[in-house]
């Protein structure tokens, strides 16, 4: 399947109720304490690249249906962060006290719930 296409599917994610302490005590402890003190809170989203030839409408609901959360499945996106507020939709900050920070696996990279979602598509 090198011919696909690759689409980006975005849903805004509930972020541990850890990961802003966290986030603090690691800076702290790199001796980055006035930078710790500037973090108010933490958003995150899951991105889902998926490569495929061209889906049929079915085949579309099917995929969103699967990637979509149970209970908001309007919080998914297809193309645009919802964490992307720049009017250019680039990923650039928007506001001078936010910035966007992007980390995970790498598209290639195949997990569990992967292989799980090829199946069922």
């Amino acid at each position: 399947m090198t011919d696909g296409k690759i689409v980006h599917y975005y849903r805004v994610t509930e972020p541990p109720h850890s990961l802003l302490p966290s986030i603090k005590e690691s800076l702290k402890t790199a001796g980055l304490e006035g930078d710790a003190k500037l973090i108010s809170s933490v958003q995150t989203e899951s991105c889902f690249n998926v490569l495929s030839e061209e889906l049929t409408d079915k085949q579309t609901k099917q995929l969103e249906w699967l990637l979509a959360e149970t209970f908001d499945s309007k919080s998914l996106q297809l193309e645009k962060s919802a964490l992307d507020t720049s009017p250019e939709g680039n990923g650039k900050r928007n506001r001078d006290d936010s910035v966007l920070v992007e980390f995970g696996p790498r598209m290639t990279f195949t997990s569990a719930f992967s292989s799980n979602a090829v199946g069922i598509c």
